[in-house]
């Protein structure tokens, strides 16, 4: 009985390992284009197309300073440090701000997760 219990439970603890991660709602889906030192440049892919033409006349901001305590995450949802953010160069990632407006996680996205953020996307808007 007691194996059947830790084996049970070992199963439990294995689920959500094996399920895909949750990725926020307020995520921003975009390309990491460079780093820097004090930040990075990020192009947002959520943009309309008006935004895209009034990007042309008002020069929008794409470099975005990082929070002290930034957190990177790859494919696999493992901890990345800063310094191995230029391996992600590129790549389409998703970031989240912080109240100051810095980007304080940033996830490196796979293909099926840049289809599913479309899809929810796609439904939030009318």
């Amino acid at each position: 009985m007691k194996k059947l219990i830790a084996t049970l439970c070992l199963f439990c603890l294995a689920l959500p390992s094996s399920a895909g991660r949750l990725l926020p709602d307020g995520l921003v889906m975009g390309r990491l284009a460079g780093v820097e030192d004090s930040g990075i440049e990020f192009v947002r892919s959520d943009r309309t197309l008006l935004q895209r033409l009034s990007a042309l006349i008002a020069v929008e901001p794409q470099h975005f300073a990082l929070a002290t305590g930034l957190r990177v995450f790859d494919e696999h949802n493992r901890f990345l440090l800063s310094g191995q953010l230029n391996a992600l160069k590129g790549h389409t990632i998703g970031v989240t701000f912080d109240q100051q407006g810095n980007i304080n996680r940033i996830w490196a996205l796979g293909d099926d997760e840049i289809e599913a953020l479309k899809q929810r996307q796609a439904q939030i808007q009318p």
